[in-house]
C-alpha cells in the first residue's frame, strides 16, 4: 500500500499524542482518509507515481481544530437560522475549525470539509469562550470554543483567545494546543481525530510559521496555508488524490 498523499519537510509536526511529541523535519503519509505513517528520515517506501506530494518546508502541521461548544443562531426564523449557521460554519472552517460540537440537532452535519456532532454529554473540563472565564478561575485544563452565538459574540477563530491566553496569562503551548485538538476529541469520544498518529483520520492544518508559538503570538493575519480533511486538501484549492 502506497500513500495517496504525502506531506514532507515539515519544520515542526505537533502530533498532540499522549506524549505531545514534536517532530522536526518530519513527514506524514496518508492513504485516502487515514494516516498510515508519521516519522522523520526517508519516506521513499510510501510513494509511487500516483502519490500527491506537498512540500511543507518552513511550515508546521497540526491536527484540525475542534470547537467544543457551537451555539449558532438559535433565536431566528428557520430559514435565517439555516443560512446564518451555514455562513458561520464556513467562516470557522476558514480558520481551521474542521470539527464542532453542538447541542442543537438541527446543526448536525457531516461534510467533506467539516463535521458537526451532537454533544451527548457534559464536558469534564470548563469550556472557555472568553478571556474573562480564564481570569476568574485559571483552570489547569480546559476546552476552547469561539463562543459564536453568545450575546454580542461573532468570533470565528481561536486566534484572538489563544493570543490573550498565551501572551497575557502565559498559558503554555501544550495546554493551549491540546485544548482545541486532542482534549475535546477525548472528552466527546471522537476517537478518530484530535491527534496525528497512525490510523487516525487525516484532518490536518499546515501553517506558514516555523513554530506554534508564532501562531499564538499573531493577531489579524491569516497563517493557515493549507487545510486537509479526510485526506483531501480543500483549501486553498481542492487537491483530490
Amino acid at each position: 500500500m502506497k500513500a495517496t498523499l504525502l506531506i514532507k519537510n515539515i519544520e515542526n509536526l505537533y502530533t498532540c499524542d499522549k506524549e505531545f511529541q514534536i517532530l522536526s523535519r518530519a513527514y506524514i503519509a496518508i492513504h485516502h482518509d487515514k494516516i498510515i505513517d508519521v516519522g522523520i528520515g526517508s519516506y521513499s517506501q510510501w510513494i509511487d507515481s500516483a502519490t500527491r506530494v506537498i512540500d511543507a518546508v518552513g511550515e508546521i502541521v497540526l491536527p484540525g481544530f475542534i470547537d467544543a461548544s457551537f451555539t449558532g443562531f438559535a433565536k431566528v426564523r428557520l430559514g435565517d437560522h439555516l443560512r446564518e449557521n451555514s455562513t458561520a460554519l464556513f467562516a470557522m472552517r476558514q480558520n481551521g475549525i474542521l470539527t464542532l460540537l453542538t447541542k442543537d440537532p438541527k446543526i448536525q452535519r457531516k461534510e467533506l470539509s467539516q463535521d458537526v456532532f451532537i454533544q451527548k454529554k457534559e464536558a469534564p473540563y470548563p469550556i472557555l469562550q472568553r478571556e474573562a472565564q480564564y481570569k476568574h478561575k485559571k483552570p489547569s485544563k480546559f476546552l476552547l470554543s469561539c463562543g459564536f452565538g453568545l450575546p454580542n459574540s461573532y468570533v470565528y477563530s481561536f486566534q484572538p483567545l489563544c493570543y490573550a491566553l498565551f501572551n497575557t496569562h502565559h498559558v503554555d503551548r501544550r495546554t493551549l494546543l491540546e485544548s482545541m485538538t486532542s482534549l475535546p476529541a477525548a472528552c466527546f469520544d471522537l476517537n478518530d481525530r484530535g491527534s496525528i498518529q497512525k490510523g487516525m483520520l487525516a484532518d490536518l492544518l499546515i501553517l506558514q510559521v516555523p513554530t506554534i508559538e508564532h501562531y499564538f503570538q499573531t493577531l489579524g493575519r491569516p497563517l493557515i496555508h493549507r487545510m486537509i480533511k479526510n485526506g483531501i486538501q480543500f483549501y486553498p484549492e481542492w487537491m483530490v488524490c
